[in-house]
């Protein structure tokens, strides 16, 4: 059985940042008085974002419809008439409490909507977090519940605090003249939440910094010159600092990683041409509201200040009719854990979600670079630190592009072809967390098919050393053809003299609640498998498809067998089907990777949806996150594996949870930035339809040549005689 809390759920557009301790607006003038050095994954507000100054009334058209700008600012002012919100207490999220299930599949246009509203509250001096549940319709707080020795995710005023303790700690200081260093002025500060508790010791559950620093010139590249061998575990709570200081100097790795300066780039390559896509009679979708209509797909968007890009109601549009397929998907938690030993590398694999979140990290997508220059990009307010209602410019977008060939065929006898080239609908959130930035994008298909896919971007995270010339590289293989990594490199790879690359992974766990044609599904597990053992030689090519109902929790974790093909589906076995077969999704896997981390680590413990890479769970309405509703400085045990039981999972409400993942060996060309590199998997139809779906696809218009280029005179003559001379030539040859 499992333990009845507080759903986190966080159903809004509103990135919910966080409150100051401080009051008022002292944090900003806090933050500017510990000079230039940061925290790029604290750095939740962002210069481009504005103050939302003129509050009016905007409509309310579905229960899951983000909270409004008034909504927000209500909710602020209600928190802080309450006493619950204000000096030396911080917001650390205010989003819509989602509402149960049933409310939103019974909902009709002109019902009337109730809304409530959850906080996440820190006290500063207190050290408490608190979840405070606020009534939107009546205005006033109706639930305030103490969530004991928990510390909710990485707040604004970290940072800033945790700087000032480094800077007024003559032992940090120290460590820095050591290296040449006099003041923080050229300094940028990693501070990261505690993460695992590997060398740890906090019985009284105090809020717990790691700070890690490099040098750069102010506008240079953050993370090109790793200042190796200092670091810092920071009590914000106690305001004590334990440093670590190696008696041994790594030397920088100069600015030849810094690709923000020109001179360091070097010349530049011709451009390409100019390739333009335009739509003259506009998209082919339409926006009513946060519901999206396009080629007979429907469903609603929402950006969420933990969750990032969440997308609810998915249906389809078949014979008149709106089949739902998924209720609600989006990424549950992040795991991105790192290979290297020691003390400042061991207990890296941050929990990025539950840490950091990822809405509040979102970037400001760009017309031309993020995404194409016809996309629509869409505002997203969200209430600060201090209760301020803002708004973050562009942090989703939404677009139409070409997809490729969707079906063809050439028949001989007929001399026909035959092509429907397709068409994509994406819709993409942005976020920078530190030295990655990911690109999340969920594509519609023409088919019916979801493509997921989260595309990695960014510095990777290295490690200094004194190393300039590789080692492995130079050794000769053993009798077995192997070459053994060893020293600084035996956990990376050096990208550039002084600089190594750690092998990391990264893990994105999405949470699919399927809805197929109905509440009511069953999930099956498909697997390849050859039937030509000991049979005669005319069956020696055989193979099948075998399906196997998994019919409880339990039986339901599994993990990937890429010899078998094996994936999921899903299926409603409660509705009229077409040739027997019941309407199904599948989940089809794409590359992906194993954890390489031991399994009693603090870093599986704490990411333990990494034990299998497909799970199935009976719908409950809090359980969303599958690391955990605070796993900040937590030891581990909660989430997916908590939940797991012998419940049935035979015709219920189910919820598939699916991680991708990625292995990362660092090359000489990730540095000093990466090429973008990318993960996902495919939701694709299995007899959900009669047909091909993208059979009624029209043939696309055959384009309009472009007009051939005015010539010169002489160019002109110049071509003419060159045709004439090859003509002459042809004929001599064809006389011969």
């Amino acid at each position: 059985m499992r333990t009845k809390r507080h759903s986190f759920t966080s159903i809004s557009l509103s990135l919910l940042m966080l409150s100051t301790a401080f009051g008022g607006n002292a944090l900003p003038a806090f933050a500017d008085s510990v000079g230039k050095a940061s925290s790029s994954a604290s750095s939740v507000d962002s210069k481009s974002d504005s103050t939302a100054t003129a509050v009016a009334p905007e409509p309310v058209l579905h229960p899951l419809d983000p909270m409004t700008k008034l909504e927000l600012a209500d909710n602020v002012r209600i928190l802080k008439e309450s006493g619950k919100f204000g000096t030396n207490v911080s917001l650390v999220s205010l989003t819509l409490l989602e509402p149960e299930k049933e409310v939103t599949l019974n909902y009709k246009p002109g019902d009337p909507i109730r809304r409530k509203s959850i906080a996440v509250l820190y006290g500063i001096d207190t050290n408490e977090t608190h979840e405070v549940i606020t009534d939107l319709n009546n205005k006033q707080v109706i639930s305030d519940v103490l969530r004991k020795r928990v510390q909710p995710m990485q707040l604004e005023e970290d940072t800033p605090l945790g700087i000032e303790l480094l800077k007024n700690n003559q032992a940090w200081m120290k460590g820095l003249e050591r290296r040449g260093i006099k003041d923080m002025e050229n300094v940028h500060m990693e501070m990261f939440v505690v993460g695992s508790p590997v060398n740890i010791n906090n019985p009284d559950n105090d809020r717990l910094l790691r700070g890690y620093p490099y040098y750069r010139v102010v506008g240079h590249n953050s993370f090109g010159e790793p200042i190796e061998g200092l670091s810092a575990v920071v009590n914000l709570t106690k305001k004590t600092c334990d440093i670590r200081d190696s008696k041994d100097i790594i030397p920088l790795a100069g600015t030849s990683s810094n690709y923000f300066d020109p001179t360091n780039v070097g010349k530049l390559r011709a451009p390409c041409k100019p390739l333009l896509t335009t739509q003259p009679e506009g998209p082919s979708f339409t926006l009513d509201g946060h519901e999206v209509r396009w080629q007979k797909w429907r469903f609603r968007y929402e950006l969420d200040s933990r969750e990032g890009l969440v997308l609810h109601c998915i249906g389809y549009e078949d014979e008149g009719k709106l089949r739902p397929i998924l209720h609600r998907l989006g990424v549950s938690e992040v795991s991105v854990p790192y290979g290297a030993p020691g003390f400042d590398w061991v207990w890296r694999s941050p929990i990025d979600e539950g840490e950091y979140g990822l809405g509040r990290l979102t970037t400001t997508l760009r017309p031309g670079h993020e995404i194409p220059n016809h996309a629509k990009t869409i505002d997203v307010p969200y209430a600060n630190s201090v209760g301020t209602i803002k708004i973050k410019p562009a942090g989703l977008a939404i677009w139409e592009q070409d997809g490729g060939i969707l079906w063809e065929h050439h028949d001989d006898d007929a001399d026909k072809t035959l092509t429907r080239r397709g068409r994509q609908l994406v819709i993409a959130h942005m976020f920078t967390l530190g030295n990655y930035d990911y690109f999340s994008q969920y594509f519609f298909n023409q088919d019916g098919s979801i493509d997921v896919k989260v595309t990695l971007n960014g510095d990777v995270l290295a490690q200094g050393v004194k190393l300039k010339e590789c080692e492995v590289c130079s050794q000769e293989p053993d009798e077995e053809g192997n070459i053994l990594p060893k020293g600084v490199e035996r956990y990376g790879t050096l990208m550039a003299p002084n600089i190594v690359g750690i092998n990391h992974q990264h893990f994105f766990c999405f949470r699919m609640d399927f809805d197929v044609d109905g509440v009511k599904n069953n999930v099956y597990e498909l697997n390849v498998r050859p039937i030509n053992e000991s049979r005669g030689h005319l069956e020696q090519n055989t193979f099948v498809l075998e399906r196997s109902l998994l019919r409880r929790e339990e039986d339901a974790a599994r993990d990937l067998n890429e010899v078998q093909s094996r994936c999921w589906k899903v299926v409603n076995k409660n509705v009229s089907s077409y040739l027997g077969h019941p309407p199904g999704y599948l989940i089809q896997p794409g590359s992906n990777a194993y954890p390489y981390s031991h399994p009693d680590s603090y870093n599986r413990k704490r990411a333990g949806f990494l034990r299998h890479h497909f799970w199935t769970t009976k719908y409950k309405h809090d359980e969303m996150f599958a690391g955990g509703d605070y796993p900040t400085s937590s030891a581990g045990g909660e989430g997916l594996p908590e939940w797991i039981s012998a419940d049935s999972i035979d015709n219920e409400d189910l919820v598939c949870w699916y991680t991708v993942g990625i292995t990362h060996a660092p090359r000489v060309e990730d540095w000093p930035v990466m090429p973008s590199t990318s993960m996902g998997f495919k939701i694709m139809p299995e007899a959900f339809f009669k047909r091909n779906p993208a059979l009624d696809l029209p043939e696309a218009a055959a384009p309009a040549l472009p007009a051939e280029p005015k010539q010169s005179k002489t160019l002109k003559k110049t071509r003419e005689q060159k045709r004439s001379k090859e003509q002459k030539t042809n004929k001599s040859a064809e006389a011969r």
